[in-house]
């Protein structure tokens, strides 16, 4: 046998071991592969999505089109030297989506753009509701020209069940005291006419002047409001703000978290139960 040939011989003999081989890991592969199902939480087996259409029994849900969350008003208010407060309104046009938490952050800026204050938290927003976000006490080393709001961070959650809260506001009474340690109170009455008790409910309030300019912001909570319980709210100003010649007009706004509320779920079930959906938040 030529050297040739038995380099033909040896390679050829290769070639048979890795076929054999090749048969061999591919009949352990199907015979110990574990088989797809409708809950192994991946699309195969001819699924539409991931364990949903095609051979399964559940049908996809179509990805629901949802709208932004919209910003409606902004505003920075001096409230001492140095300091500022911040107001933002923003609306949830969705009627079935909310969102169990969301971060957000206030900038102060200059007449350039630039950052020269900030303030960073957390909220929630309920289906369809329009609400306030205030920040107090930013400190700057200049007045603000503009501010500026952002959103991240959060998922929306759809409701397939939804009661909205009714929480009434009245017997209103707005003073400007002038004297001790306060320049201004408001004080309300607020009824918890829903169908559940609450932990907290917080209550922001919100003093425009006769141009319906915001000049002064505060906010207050109560807790354990049961069902019909009627409550007192106060709010105290020590700094003094201009409310202008005429009439200021005093917005009160309430709110519970519904997803952090064990009454409210106890009712409605878990934000775990809940489809969620991660779609960019907007502003």
């Amino acid at each position: 046998m030529t050297p040739r040939q038995r380099v033909l011989k040896r390679t050829i003999i290769i070639i048979i071991y890795l076929i054999i081989f090749s048969l061999l890991g591919t009949e352990l592969y199907f015979l110990f592969r574990t088989k797809p199902t409708c809950s192994d939480g991946r699309q195969n087996q001819g699924e539409a999505g991931v364990d949903c259409g095609g051979p399964c029994s559940v049908k996809c849900e179509d990805i629901p089109k949802i709208e932004n969350v919209r910003v409606l008003e902004k505003a920075v208010l001096s409230a001492s030297e140095g300091r500022y407060d911040a107001m933002v309104k923003i609306n949830n046009p969705n009627p079935q989506f909310g969102v169990a938490q969301f971060d957000y952050s206030f900038n102060l800026l200059d007449a350039s753009g630039n950052i020269i204050g900030q303030s960073e938290g957390s909220s929630f927003i309920l289906p369809a509701q329009t609400k306030y976000i205030l920040a107090f006490n930013l400190t700057s080393p200049a007045q603000p020209k503009s501010i500026d709001f952002k959103i991240r961070s959060f998922k929306w959650t759809k409701f397939s069940e939804y009661e909205e809260p009714l929480i009434q506001i009245y017997s209103r009474e707005f003073n400007l005291v002038n004297a001790g340690s306060n320049f201004a109170t408001l004080k309300a009455k607020i009824k918890n006419q829903s169908s559940y008790d609450f932990r907290t409910i917080t209550a922001k309030a919100v003093i425009r002047n006769e141009r319906n300019v915001p000049v002064a912001l505060n906010q207050t909570s109560v807790n354990d409001v049961r069902v019909n319980e009627e409550r007192e709210v106060v709010f105290n100003w020590g700094s003094r703000f201009q409310v202008g010649s005429g009439t200021p007009s005093v917005e009160i706004e309430t709110e519970a978290n519904f997803f952090s509320d064990e009454n409210f779920m106890k009712k409605y079930g878990s934000p775990d139960q809940y489809k969620t959906y991660d779609i960019n938040p907007g502003p």
